[in-house]
Order: C-alpha cells, then sequence, then structure tokens
C-alpha cells in the first residue's frame, strides 16, 4: 500500500486552509467578512504571468496580476515560484506591500523553490476582485528574455454567514478561520 504522506512532498503540496461548510474570515485591509465555504476545488501549477524581458541590473513597473482575480464571493490561497533568476516582490491588493519588515520589503528568487521545496514561504491569499501586483529586479549582469511566475493553490467559493452564526463565531461559540487577504496596510 502506498505511503499517502509521500506525495505530500510534490513541489508546493499542501492542503486547503478550510473545507466544505467551514466558516472562515476574510481579512482585507480594515474590513472583515464572515463567510462560509460552499465549495472549493484546488488549482493546480499555471503560469499567472509573464513580465517579460528585463535587461541587465534593472526593476520592472509593477504589474497587476490579473490572472489571479477572483470572481464575487470567492478567494483563493496560492503559493507560487519564479521560473527565471529575478528576484520577485509582490503587492497585495496592488500597492500594500508584501512580505515587508520594518526596513525592507523581502523579494523571492528562483532559488526560493530549492530553500522551501513546499512553498510556505510564498503563501498568500486574494479576495475577489483585489488583485496583486508584481515586480521583477534582475540584479544580474545579463538581461532576461521572460520572467515567468508559476502559481497553484485553491479557489474558494462563499455564502454570506447568518447574523447569529457571526455573532457566536465573534463570542467564541463557533470556530472559524481567519483569512488574511492583504499585505502590510491590513488592521
Amino acid at each position: 500500500m502506498p505511503d499517502l504522506y509521500a506525495f505530500k512532498a510534490q513541489i508546493g503540496m499542501f492542503d486547503p486552509v478550510a473545507l466544505q461548510d467551514h466558516n472562515v474570515c476574510i481579512h482585507y485591509l480594515q474590513e472583515r467578512h464572515y463567510r462560509q465555504v460552499d465549495f472549493f476545488e484546488s488549482l493546480p501549477p499555471f503560469q499567472c504571468i509573464n513580465l517579460g524581458a528585463l535587461a541587465a541590473q534593472t526593476r520592472g513597473a509593477r504589474t497587476p496580476v490579473v490572472n489571479l482575480e477572483m470572481a464575487d464571493d470567492e478567494f483563493a490561497l496560492f503559493r507560487w515560484y519564479c521560473l527565471d533568476n529575478a528576484q520577485i516582490y509582490l503587492f497585495l491588493p496592488g500597492g500594500v506591500a508584501k512580505f515587508e519588515l520594518r526596513n525592507i520589503q523581502i523579494p523571492y528568487d528562483y532559488k526560493t523553490l530549492q530553500r522551501d521545496p513546499n512553498l510556505v514561504s510564498t503563501e498568500f491569499c486574494v479576495w475577489e476582485i483585489n488583485r496583486p501586483s508584481v515586480e521583477a529586479l534582475n540584479g544580474m549582469d545579463y538581461a532576461l528574455a521572460a520572467v515567468r511566475i508559476i502559481a497553484m493553490g485553491y479557489r474558494f467559493h462563499t455564502l454570506l454567514l447568518p447574523k447569529e452564526t457571526v455573532e457566536a463565531i465573534k463570542g467564541g461559540r463557533e470556530p472559524c478561520v481567519h483569512v488574511w487577504a492583504s499585505g502590510r496596510g491590513q488592521g
């Protein structure tokens, strides 16, 4: 009989943050959206954006990743990696830095996959049409012909929770998974 946990060793494999009928609270900037997961589906690895060619020693423009937008009442949990030798800065939503410390914003590069095979450090959520943006930095002494990003994860469709359930969650009488879908500016 095969070891079921052996399959988790694949690149980026991870469990969904919530299952069907679970309560979730989506934290988006200063807002909280209390929802119930209606259904979810996995999103296999796909190229979410190609930022194009990038000259040596340059930083590209901030570019929205429209392929990561979600429909109304949906959120997604993504992990990602870069195929090419560039550093990537993530902004979630478009203008709010993600992975930011007090003095610096931490970029990811194509070596992240070697250091973090399950891509835990790249995880982020998107709520509805609030798309993320990325910037690429080519610190090399040669031009890059492409800067491609691969994403994978889960898409969750949600329903509005009744007020009684929201109050029970706030009072600690009902379970709820909290999901942060914005960067440093979140409340």
